[in-house]
């Protein structure tokens, strides 16, 4: 399969111009994939493809295609890239690693002569337990440690087209206007994109294959402003399960210049959700819900009722307003339990924080669940 780039163009959103790449010779994945970026931050987009071709990777590896880029792609992720898929070979030993041809570019050593490479933090950013932690996580250890020469969060960053469809516009209103607040509270930049990628051909299931390519892309783009972008770790340093985010899988996400850097794997969801309760802002704008793809939290879907359960535990559910606001029903556990071994554990984690913190009717309810596993 080929990808090529188009010249830019106007935007969905206003304000916006459109960055396109146009994937040939792949039969039904055939077409373009666009992204639109404020025009205010047009000048800090790459001429390289380095995004599309973390976009285009999963496809072809899946398909078995060699990928040809018809433009330049930064050296050390053509080299990020093989490994990569090294490690799905792992994953899928049905699997190869493609061959992937494009002009290779050195690293950005005349930029930094210059005093011109990219110097700020972005965080992927939706307002979940994850990017909450990671916001307020990592901004409290960096001033706790000014020997280590980091910067705080500078820009928060959220895509339309990933977690909501481009087409649910209010859903992203609501979003938008929710995330911008958080933004003006903590004194971040609110940063904006729009992307079709989800709706292409080349997409992949998006939560086992996809999304840690599809938002380390995205960080590429803008390699002339991010020189580290968080993506919040949704595992902890245990967990060794095929995803398509992961600790040894993130970090390869990254160019010579911008470093894809998985952040919280030391934390489990409920230890994260306990230090979040220090911070009244993340509680009472919190959203996890990914059921209805929509901007609020449906509160019977696993992940709703999940969380639900360890904001119980903790004491704090009644300020967490964005869930309806009816009795937690343990009963629904048994229906919406997933016997997977990602669940089991994130499961038995919670039932040891609930036996600790005397909740025997949490306790019981996950042990059932656990017993069939």
């Amino acid at each position: 399969m080929r990808l090529a780039r188009l010249p830019r163009d106007h935007g969905l959103l206003p304000g916006h111009g459109r960055f396109t790449g146009v994937v040939s010779e792949a039969g039904p994945a055939d077409g373009p994939i666009w992204i639109d970026v404020p025009e205010a931050l047009s000048a800090d987009v790459t001429d390289r493809l380095d995004a599309w071709l973390l976009w285009a990777l999963p496809h072809a590896f899946e398909t078995q295609q060699d990928l040809l880029l018809d433009g330049p792609v930064d050296a050390e992720l053509l080299r990020n890239a093989h490994e990569l898929m090294e490690i799905w070979a792992r994953w899928r030993p049905d699997r190869r690693p493609i061959r992937v041809r494009a002009e290779p570019e050195p690293g950005p050593a005349a930029a930094e002569t210059a005093g011109q490479a990219p110097v700020r933090t972005g965080l992927f950013f939706t307002g979940g337990v994850d990017s909450f932690f990671t916001l307020f996580h990592h901004d409290e250890l960096v001033r706790e440690h000014p020997e280590w020469r980091e910067r705080p969060v500078d820009d928060l960053v959220y895509v339309n087209g990933f977690d909501i469809p481009l087409a649910a516009t209010d859903a992203l209103a609501a979003k938008h206007e929710t995330l911008g607040r958080v933004a003006a509270d903590t004194g971040k930049t609110f940063v904006v994109l729009a992307t079709n990628l989800r709706e292409t051909g080349v997409r992949q299931p998006w939560g086992r294959v996809m999304h840690g390519p599809a938002l380390g892309g995205v960080g590429l783009l803008l390699g002339s402003r991010w020189k580290t972008m968080l993506l919040s770790s949704w595992f902890c340093h245990e967990d060794a399960d095929p995803w398509g985010s992961t600790g040894i899988t993130d970090p390869l996400l990254s160019t010579s210049a911008t470093r894809t850097r998985p952040y919280g794997a030391g934390h489990d969801r409920f230890e994260k959700l306990a230090f979040l309760v220090r911070f009244p802002l993340a509680i009472e704008t919190l959203h996890v819900c990914w059921q209805e793809r929509s901007a609020g939290n449906c509160g019977r879907c696993e992940k709703c009722l999940r969380t639900l359960i360890a904001l119980e535990v903790l004491g704090v559910r009644d300020r967490a307003t964005t869930f309806p606001r009816e009795p937690l029903d343990l009963s629904r556990l048994a229906e919406v339990w997933k016997d997977q071994p990602l669940f089991v554990r994130m499961y038995a984690q919670l039932k040891d924080h609930a036996a600790r913190a005397g909740r025997t009717d949490i306790v019981a309810a996950i042990a059932s669940c656990l017993t069939g596993h």
